[in-house]
């Protein structure tokens, strides 16, 4: 097998409630009109200064770096990134990195891939090549960018490590999920591992395909004689390859320098401790502890973890209801009727106390299964009394034997051919029985309690 080195630069937008850029205070809309939310500063037109940086950008940089467990540097200086593209107004892009910065954070690790830095920049506005129409509403945006050293060894790694990332930045909210994530993939493999980027992938799954194809690629080159030159490439979304764009630069063709219209950013240990009190405890820290402590399958953990709303309402539930039947429900049942509804569990006013109380009402076997999949639905588009609604409705399950097994009879007397069915070996058969008394019951017999019954009576 072939050895790779493969390394990311991770760009988001920072999620900051106020809505405000990074040097001014024009809103972020994605919605907007274009050109309708810019002013002066984030069109960078002649005379204008930058206002100080957003401070809860600044947070939010601040607690990713400190989430992916790296250093944070006590002085963060902004430069000019110098290039020429119709998107830039300015001709220079400001950003917290380059050859003379102090990255926001440094030398972290997460999930045993090392981060070489993560810092905070602004982002270009957009421009449409076909047109050569450019929108400045995104100009100013700020943006994070957390870059990993090339330590990805295969590509399944790579995809499993983009998951667990993305997770962990959604615990703190830290960027905003509906505008996208990008990445320059950096690919390389052996003898000589000369680096390719391919630039500006514009989402996980597309990461991991340029990563896939370009490892082919330069296979198929080396095969053929041919030397992986140093080059920045394009992912080809439609034909899912990537295609030459330029030779590789280097930071000197940026020309970095500081950016003299802002001042060095300085905190201090007790502004970086604030904000780390706030930070809570990682996904894969509380997937083992969620293991360990409430004896539940790793991956109903792992499924439960993947929303920190999620999983703060399975702890919750657990204090009155077994965790395996907490685990089992959230997990298929709940994700099941949010999926269908489209919609995240933070969006929807479900009560946790009628939750537990539909929960125990399983668990004691007062209702049946399919009972309460229906009322979990009810519950996800409003929250009612469910013990209250159970005994109105008269939900409350068979429990009777001899009333079931009475049911159970006459639904074999009136349909002998499908009994036969079942005696000549069409085991299938006492599915229909089953749902000839569930419709008679109206769910409120067990499926499992049924088919007892009815291999007891036919046999």
């Amino acid at each position: 097998m072939t050895k790779i080195k493969c390394g990311l630069e991770i760009h988001g937008y920072v999620n900051v409630e106020n809505k405000t850029k990074l040097f001014c205070n024009c809103s972020i809309d994605e919605n907007a009109k274009p050109n309708t939310n810019i002013c002066p500063i984030c069109t960078a037109m002649p005379g204008s200064k930058p206002m100080l940086a957003n401070k809860e950008a600044v947070d939010k940089i601040i607690a990713i770096a400190l989430m992916l467990g790296c250093k944070v540097n006590k002085k963060m200086l902004f430069q000019r990134k110098h290039y020429s593209w119709p998107d830039l107004p300015a001709g220079y892009q400001k950003t917290i990195s380059g050859s003379y910065s102090n990255p926001v954070g440094v030398n972290g690790k997460f999930l045993g891939i090392k981060i070489a830095d993560v810092h905070l920049e602004e982002d270009p506005a957009r421009w449409d090549p076909v047109t050569g129409e450019v929108d400045y509403n995104r100009s100013g945006t700020p943006l994070v960018e957390i870059v990993t050293e090339p330590d990805f060894e295969s590509t399944n790694q790579l995809r499993d490590w983009l998951k667990s990332l993305l997770t962990t930045l959604n615990y703190i909210k830290a960027i905003n999920k509906n505008a996208g994530v990008k990445a320059d993939t950096n690919v390389s493999i052996e003898p000589n591992f000369n680096r390719v980027e391919v630039k500006n992938v514009n989402s996980f799954s597309n990461i991991v395909k340029a990563a896939e194809y370009e490892i082919l690629r330069q296979e198929e080159s080396l095969k053929e004689g041919k030397k992986i030159e140093q080059e920045t490439r394009a992912f080809d979304e439609k034909n899912n390859k990537t295609v030459f764009m330029r030779s590789k630069e280097q930071a000197a063709d940026y020309m970095f320098i500081p950016e003299p219209d802002l001042p060095v950013i300085k905190i201090d240990d007790k502004y970086i401790e604030r904000i780390r009190k706030t930070l809570p405890e990682k996904p894969d820290e509380k997937i083992k502890r969620l293991t360990r402590e409430y004896k539940i399958k790793k991956e109903d953990a792992f499924v439960l973890c993947s929303d920190i709303v999620l999983s703060e309402l399975f702890e919750k539930v657990t204090k009155k209801v077994s965790a395996e039947i907490a685990a089992r429900w959230l997990r298929f049942e709940l994700l099941r009727v949010l999926n269908y509804h489209k919609k995240e569990l933070e969006e929807v006013k479900l009560d946790e106390k009628n939750l537990i109380e539909l929960l125990l009402l399983v668990e004691n076997k007062k209702i049946t299964e399919p009972t309460a999949k229906k009322l979990i639905e009810k519950l996800v588009e409003k929250p009612f009394d469910v013990k209250k609604y159970v005994k109105q409705e008269k939900l409350e399950s068979i429990s009777d034997t001899d009333e079931l097994e009475q049911i159970c009879k006459d639904v074999i007397k009136n349909n002998q051919k499908v009994v036969d069915d079942y005696k000549n070996g069409r085991k299938e058969a006492l599915n229909y029985l089953v749902g000839q008394v569930m419709r008679t019951t109206k769910g409120k017999a067990s499926p499992k309690e049924l088919n007892e019954l009815f291999k007891k009576l036919i046999d």
